[in-house]
């Protein structure tokens, strides 16, 4: 984040980390949340493109884990398909994150053998209604946390 010449981030990211950006960094907002795009996520996928192939070290800053429950894989293929090198540095995923702030493990040797992770959100163009997308009785185990 030191060395970039552009950080493209999201509205997760809390200010403090936004201050550990270099000083001669472009910022750029692509925070997206429901009903309210700043951008469409082709058009943040061509910012990224055009800047990555012009030279430039491009952050791409994303709350929690940017590949789970994020645009992270869809961006990182994206650029991966025009050849783009990409590196990924995770983040810790919000559910563990809260778990752990708040002492309750996700999994424990005498109650959850593993821990399984469900979006609640969909493609804007899904017209699946949640009851149809998941098969809830196959989700549910009651070793597992979900």
């Amino acid at each position: 984040m030191q060395t970039a010449d552009l950080v493209l981030y999201d509205r997760l990211i809390a200010p403090e980390i936004l201050q550990l950006v270099g000083d001669q960094a472009s910022m750029l907002y692509v925070g997206k949340e429901a009903g309210l795009h700043t951008r469409p996520q082709e058009e943040i996928h061509r910012l990224l493109l055009h800047f990555a192939s012009s030279g430039k070290t491009v952050v791409r800053l994303k709350g929690g884990d940017p590949t789970v429950f994020g645009r992270g894989g869809e961006e990182l293929e994206y650029l991966e398909r025009q050849g783009v090198r990409v590196r990924v540095v995770p983040g810790i995923t919000a559910a563990s994150g809260i778990a752990a702030s708040l002492g309750v493990p996700l999994t424990h040797r005498d109650h959850a053998d593993g821990v399984r992770f469900v979006t609640g959100h969909a493609r804007s163009e899904c017209t699946e209604d949640v009851q149809t997308r998941y098969s809830w009785s196959t989700l549910v185990d009651p070793r597992c946390t979900l």
